[in-house]
């Protein structure tokens, strides 16, 4: 049978342990430039750190530190952390002395865009920077630089015209592609202030939030889920009358409050739809405006409260600390979850009861270890009731049905339902041809799946070694059998059962007993402890002249890894004849 699963994240003890040491320099280096850029917005080292601190150890941050795909985020936020703060020391410069900076932001530029599309921002946070401080630099020397980045941004966009990029999203993934347009908008909304929510309390995370975590917008205001888009639409408004409030008198919290906007429009789905409805790594980067609102809002407090507020102060900037602290205890403790697969849909699961992906990858994990077929089929069930139409989740548990010995009819309605769902599901198609064979006159509908399966998939070696190994039970078919396994193996050679039973073919084929053995011994060289291979080819050498004490030593290399009284019968007779 075959097992489909969804790989959406690595963790990283499957990986490399240098990858994990790679990321967490690379997310080192980030918190030395958020503490570069804390300085030039403070002006001041305290608060300058206590931003850098606050930033680096959120637990918000864990996934894209940990997962393998978040190199591309540390990578993007490198770039337009890097190219912000060189633009500014080039504003600053004079002269020939602009060139080096200009030359390092468009280098920054280049790696934070290849690495992943969001580092587009660059532009706008350089923008947002000059509209804060419009003071620090002439706008004419602005200009130059900012056309000085369209190289790298024109050679990204050329390629990406030039070798177009699909989005592989399904409804789970992202289920605002099946909405309308303002289902959809509100609903990303509410995905701000998810997003908003977690960096206040960061309790429940997951490595997951497709369908239906984050349900839809249903214009149900009354309804809590409803209210939660409403509530997180007053607050983005309310944000937007801050930041004009902000303008003039506090540039540090204008400048953060609206780099956290900026920096999360690529990803937001508010102006494009994109692969995922939500995932933490997407705000790596936007976090820092969080993180700055924090620090700038108490650091503005600092700066006007009269010395008898000064003790709240003081308080503010301990329970800032105790926040760090906090904070790195959660990182320390999230990290855990990305021990393995295990750990991490069980904590996913946990974190998002309703996300239908993590029910079915911790399905699938429990369907390989000892004694779980029953929690997986328990998860497949939940990922079905969340999703009816989750083809996959129908699909592995018809699988789980059958390995744990439930009623082959069950099965059988999981593949027919995941084929209705997906009609081009070859490895459905293929399973159902499985179950089908097992069912008294199907014959002829498992061969019909196996055909439909290689329909849609010539090279799918597995449904070429079914349909021959059903062709081969069939009378005037053996010819077809054959022709099934050798295709199999033209596509993936050390397929072992398929070389031993292309054996069996020939050798009940007549007058290719020779290539039958070939065949036998090339199936034991791939799998030494295939029983039926040595038994057959103890059958095969048993009818060559002289070949019986091999024959023998076949059977019972057989019997050793599959011990059968018929056959020790058979090897002592054959013993006792030789003597």
């Amino acid at each position: 049978d075959t097992a489909t699963t969804e790989i959406y994240t690595l963790s990283l003890h499957d990986a490399l342990p240098i990858y994990h040491w790679v990321n967490l320099v690379l997310h080192g280096v980030n918190v030395s430039l958020v503490y570069l850029l804390g300085i030039l917005v403070f002006e001041a080292a305290a608060p300058a750190l206590a931003l850098a601190a606050l930033w680096g150890v959120h637990p918000l941050l864990t996934e894209s530190v940990t997962n393998v795909v978040g190199r591309a985020d540390l990578l993007a936020a490198f770039g337009v952390l890097a190219g912000l703060l060189c633009y500014i020391r080039s504003a600053a410069a004079a002269g020939w002395r602009k060139l080096p900076w200009v030359a390092a932001m468009l280098i920054a530029q280049a790696v934070g865009i290849f690495s992943k599309e969001n580092a587009v921002v660059l532009p706008g946070i350089m923008l947002l920077y000059d509209l804060t401080w419009r003071k620090r630099a002439a706008w004419r020397g602005r200009a130059l630089t900012y056309a000085a980045l369209l190289p790298p941004s024109a050679a990204f966009f050329c390629l990406r015209v030039r070798f177009p990029m699909l989005i592989l999203a399904r409804f789970g993934d992202n289920p605002l592609m099946s909405a309308g347009f303002w289902t959809a908008r509100l609903t990303a909304i509410k995905v701000i202030g998810k997003y908003l929510w977690l960096f206040v309390w960061p309790a429940r995370l997951s490595a997951d939030y497709s369908y239906n975590a984050v349900p839809l917008f249903g214009w149900q205001p009354a309804e809590w889920e409803d209210a939660k888009a409403l509530i997180a639409l007053a607050i983005c408004l309310g944000a937007a009358v801050l930041a004009v409030r902000w303008y003039r008198a506090r540039k540090p919290l204008f400048f953060f409050l609206a780099f956290f906007f900026v920096a999360l429009a690529p990803t937001s789905n508010l102006v494009v739809l994109i692969g995922s409805i939500m995932a933490e790594r997407f705000v790596y980067l936007p976090s820092i405006g969080l993180a700055g609102c924090v620090v700038a809002a108490i650091y503005e407090l600092g700066r006007h409260v009269s010395r008898q507020r000064l003790f709240a102060v003081r308080t503010a900037w301990i329970a800032l600390g105790l926040l760090c602290l906090a904070g790195a205890v959660r990182t320390y403790a999230r990290n855990f979850d990305w021990l393995d697969d295990r750990s991490l849909w069980t904590s996913a699961v946990n974190a998002c009861p309703g996300s239908a992906k993590a029910h079915y990858n911790l399905g699938n994990i429990a369907k390989e270890l000892p004694g779980g077929l029953p929690d997986a089929i328990a998860q497949y069930e939940s990922a079905l009731r969340i999703d009816p139409d989750y083809a996959l989740a129908h699909n592995n548990l018809g699988l789980a049905l059958v390995d744990s010995g439930g009623p082959v009819q069950q099965a059988v309605a999981e593949y027919e339902a995941a084929l209705r769902i997906n009609p081009d599901f070859a490895e459905a198609h293929n399973n159902l041809g499985n179950a089908l064979t097992r069912l008294p006159g199907r014959l002829p509908d498992a061969i019909a799946q196996y055909e439909a399966a290689l329909r849609i998939n010539p090279d799918y070696a597995q449904a070429h070694y079914n349909l021959g190994t059903i062709l081969l039970q069939l009378p005037g078919r053996l010819p077809d059998a054959i022709a099934q396994y050798e295709v199999a193996l033209r596509i993936h050679r050390d397929y072992a059962q398929a070389h031993a039973n292309l054996g069996l073919a020939l050798a009940n084929s007549g007058g290719r007993l020779q290539e039958a053995i070939a065949q036998y011994e090339a199936a034991l060289r791939i799998d030494p402890d295939l029983a039926e291979a040595h038994f057959n080819l103890g059958n095969a050498l048993s009818h060559l002249p002289g070949r019986m004490p091999d024959a023998i030593a076949e059977y019972e290399a057989a019997l050793r890894i599959r011990p059968n009284a018929t056959l020790q019968e058979l090897v002592n007779r054959l013993r006792a004849s030789r003597k």
